[in-house]
């Protein structure tokens, strides 16, 4: 029997039930040894533990300022000395907020006036906030009783970001199952505890036998620094590009419809350039186009195509892009002007893009796609089919199934998805084709061009990789979550 098991015996010895303060201060414990103690006779059946639940509350990084003082206190400061300031003077909105939700001022004609709750408070001098924080600055890990006095201004605090709360399960109290006195005496465990530098030393480790060491002991939960589960997830489909020796492109977010929309073939009325589909910017609301070769070939491009006059106004209109394939179309041009390139050049991007769409568990208005492009000469169907299993069996999706479908710029086109038991539904995983001829002669590529694309937060769907009930959940703040999330499945 352990040395520390044996003073919580001691402890024990002739008590009905002991509470846990109680043994800690009985055995002269610290209490992570006497809880681990106790942890181990409790699985022995030697006691039995009553637990009960408790907040464990600590100070954020933000909260450790706000200990000398809040930002509302120094502007409470401010306006009780003059008696109103000029809000627009006010440049911290954090106190003007929390001045004028604490009813301390009013806003009258652009001023900030203070009230006779402000005027009672500035004279007392005493913050109900600021003194709970250096009450729990000073506690520490003893907060319990303050914690349990304060609960509704703890949780106005935490809302703030100044306090993480925590709730635990701890032990409450002990009760001896089996008689402590006939069980102590049993002789003391022999054997080293603790390797000390002495010990090393003399090498009087070498004449002792180490006492086990219990991997199941219950201790503290600890919290690695992680990477958010998204940007794991975005590095790991990264290297499987590589792998397959794409190289990477990267451009803006903030796009002209003429690169998002018209370089891609798509026509000015068509519904995905309306408002509720797009989110279109008022500043700038347009970006200029400087490649006006690029420009006169997609005018007769659509003239020609959709027998309709073609708008250097509406493709210059600026947009937050709606997919990846804008950058694609980019770097089309781009290599339409290089020379002495050598063929296939593959390409892959991996960026933010936005829809106006309804969230719901697989839709969201901000997400990351990816996209991946080959250029080269005779390239078939079949290539792309070919590198479309190969990049989703490199993620574990063997049994991706392909059928044929339509998207504005590729013909012929398919689409790639699974079916997810867990979810009962068809998850679309990307569309591809190859990029229209109409497409490539305006951009400058008289070679043929593959091209494939989706929503990367789906693959997380799937109980292959993360099994999440909705792609909505990562981006929840949800810091208990992101801490004790599912490892991504390689």
């Amino acid at each position: 029997m352990h040395e520390y098991e044996i003073k919580i015996l001691q402890a024990l010895k002739g008590k009905k039930e002991l509470g846990f303060d109680d043994i800690v201060v009985m055995s002269g414990l610290p209490k992570d040894s006497a809880m681990w103690a106790i942890e181990n006779l409790s699985q022995a059946k030697v006691v039995g533990v009553k637990r009960k639940g408790a907040s464990e509350v600590a100070l954020t990084q933000e909260g450790e300022k706000y200990v000398d003082g809040f930002p509302e206190e120094r502007l409470l400061k401010e306006v009780f000395k003059s008696g109103k300031l000029d809000i627009r003077g006010i440049k911290d909105q954090i106190a003007l907020a929390w001045a004028k939700k604490n009813a301390w001022i009013m806003i009258d004609g652009g001023m900030a006036v203070i009230t006779q709750v402000g005027k009672e408070a500035a004279k007392e001098r005493e913050y109900p906030a600021r003194i709970l924080l250096q009450k729990l600055a000073s506690a520490g890990p003893g907060a319990g009783a303050v914690v349990q006095k304060n609960q509704q201004l703890i949780g106005v605090l935490a809302k703030r970001g100044l306090l993480t709360v925590r709730e635990r399960s701890v032990i409450d109290s002990v009760a001896p199952l089996q008689d402590p006195a006939r069980l102590l005496s049993s002789e003391k465990e022999a054997g080293i505890g603790t390797l000390t530098r002495d010990m090393i030393k003399s090498g009087a480790w070498r004449k002792e036998r180490f006492r086990p060491y219990s991997i199941n002991a219950p201790v503290e939960p600890l919290y690695p620094a992680r990477l958010h589960p998204v940007r794991e997830f975005i590095n790991y489909v990264r290297q499987q590009w590589l792998e397959m020796g794409f190289v990477e492109i990267a451009g803006p977010i903030i796009e002209a419809a003429f690169w998002n929309f018209d370089a891609l073939f798509s026509p000015q009325d068509h519904p995905t350039r309306e408002m509720q589909d797009t989110f279109f910017l008022s500043n700038p609301r347009q970006i200029s186009i400087t490649d006006m070769e690029a420009v006169e070939e997609v005018r007769a491009m659509h003239e020609l195509g959709w027998k309709e006059k073609w708008s250097e106004n509406l493709a210059k209109e600026a947009l937050l892009r709606t997919h990846v394939t804008a950058l694609s179309a980019r770097y089309m041009r781009k290599l339409a002007n290089a020379v002495n390139e050598n063929y296939p050049q593959k390409f892959f991007s991996v960026g933010s893009v936005f829809r106006n769409e309804n969230l719901d568990y697989k839709h969201l208005a901000e997400l990351h796609q990816y996209e991946g492009i080959i250029i080269g000469n005779n390239l078939t169907f079949a290539n792309l089919i070919d590198s479309l299993k190969k990049f989703y069996a490199k993620l574990g999706f063997e049994d991706v199934k392909l059928r044929p479908s339509y998207f504005p710029f590729t013909e012929p086109s398919l689409e790639a998805y699974y079916y997810d038991e867990e979810h009962g539904d068809t998850i679309e995983l990307a569309g591809a084709g190859i990029i229209r001829p109409e497409i490539t002669k305006a951009l400058g590529i008289n070679r043929t061009v593959l091209a494939w694309g989706g929503g990367l937060e789906r693959f997380m769907l799937s109980a292959r990789m993360m099994g999440l009930d909705s792609i909505v959940t990562p981006y929840k703040n949800n810091v208990g979550w992101l801490r004790s999330r599912p490892n991504i499945k390689v």
